[in-house]
């Protein structure tokens, strides 16, 4: 399992996208969020807790003014902490088979 915190400032969020081995979920510790699963669009706000499961297309955008926090879970974690350093390093977000 993989678990961390995001901090969003502004509004928006990731494309639509999929995870083919890894379950998703979101609890939001502050803020409005905007989360679509499949054909589903929850309006979470602080202490709402949404369920992704994987091959599921999803995304989520922060909402309004005051700035989001999330917890997020990615079950089983696979290679989804590597993702996530490289991208905050700013080394882009593709990983190859290899790695």
């Amino acid at each position: 399992m993989y678990l961390f915190e995001s901090t969003r400032v502004k509004e928006g969020g990731p494309s639509h996208h999929y995870h083919f081995d890894q379950d998703e979920l979101w609890y939001v510790l502050q803020g409005e969020f905007l989360i679509k699963v499949g054909d589903t669009i929850h309006h979470a706000k602080a202490g709402d807790t949404v369920f992704g499961p994987r091959l599921v297309p999803h995304s989520f955008a922060k909402i309004g003014e005051v700035e989001g926090k999330l917890l997020m879970t990615f079950q089983p974690a696979g290679k989804m902490e590597e993702f996530f350093k490289k991208l905050s390093e700013g080394y882009g977000a593709k990983l190859s088979e290899e790695e």
